[in-house]
């Protein structure tokens, strides 16, 4: 596989586009997998996209009112979390003065199976140091995701795990390594990285840089209970 084959898989460029109603996106994929941040204008309704997946959705800046299945949410920026299963209805306004910035990863893949939380929203499960990280984990049957603030000169160390492990630069900048291509990534900039693909995250900057970390399925919060996995850290 050559580098340059390499870099667009661990780190597609995005496809973007604008619909008739302002929403501009910017969609990354990998496989089954599609991450797609949607930069919403004030008043724009989001309506549901394929629906025969599953969807996980985060605020990353502004307010969002969501209606999943018939329940309602007005989210907030990195503390609510969507989880619908294939076939709900999902739809969102954003009925503020800015604009709005969603998260949402879209997943179908044979043999898997994506049970919804009651509600269908979640909320922080803990925050916590991590590797001398702030983190933040939230927790759902088939997912889980962890923000990471990488402080300046950060970094989370070479390592495998069974796990696939998909992320997010939400702030800063930081240098993340997957197998041996190493990318720089910038705000909406994701790494996909299957299961064994080895993967480390550096900062080597001065600011701070912050990250959203996708498991599936989950990794330090086992959902049902597994036997404990060699893998580190």
């Amino acid at each position: 596989m050559t580098t340059q084959t390499r870099e667009r898989l661990y780190f597609p460029s995005p496809d973007v586009a604008t619909q008739d109603n302002g929403i501009r996106f910017e969609s990354y994929r990998r496989d089954d997998t599609e991450v797609r941040l949607s930069f919403i204008p004030p008043g724009a309704v989001v309506t549901g996209r394929d629906p025969e997946k599953a969807r996980v959705g985060m605020i990353v800046r502004g307010g969002l009112s969501v209606t999943v299945g018939e329940v309602v949410k007005v989210m907030r920026p990195e503390h609510d979390v969507y989880v619908v299963p294939p076939h709900v209805g999902l739809s969102a306004v954003n009925s503020t003065a800015e604009e709005a910035v969603l998260l949402e990863i879209t997943r179908s893949k044979s043999g898997e199976k994506y049970p919804a939380p009651t509600g269908y929203f979640l909320e922080p499960l803990e925050s916590r140091k991590f590797v001398k990280m702030d983190v933040t984990f939230f927790l759902a049957d088939w997912i889980e995701l962890m923000i990471a603030d990488i402080p300046g000169g950060g970094q989370m160390p070479y390592h495998k795990h069974s796990h696939e492990q998909i992320g997010i630069c939400l702030e800063g900048r930081y240098d993340m390594t997957v197998e041996e291509t190493s990318h720089e990534l910038l705000f909406g900039g994701t790494y996909f990285c299957a299961g064994q693909e080895g993967h480390s995250a550096e900062n080597p900057n001065a600011g701070l840089a912050r990250s959203l970390n996708i498991f599936i399925p989950p990794r330090y919060h086992r959902v049902p209970k597994q036997e404990e996995e060699q893998e580190t850290p």
